[in-house]
């Protein structure tokens, strides 16, 4: 699961991205803003991650 076309997201934080969707889905499908959160430090590490290597 690319972020970009440049870094994948690891299996771990798929795994993490996939625990937040699957207690959204039991809340009835939104997130809350905990849960945005995460997956917002989730998607900022990875593109850290890219700018870095890009260097």
């Amino acid at each position: 699961m690319p972020i970009s076309d440049k870094d994948p997201i690891n299996h771990r934080e798929l795994a993490r991205i996939l625990g937040i969707t699957a207690a959204a889905a039991l809340r009835g499908g939104k997130f809350s803003a905990a849960q945005q959160r995460r997956i917002d430090r989730i998607v900022e590490d990875a593109k850290a991650r890219e700018a870095k290597r890009a260097k």
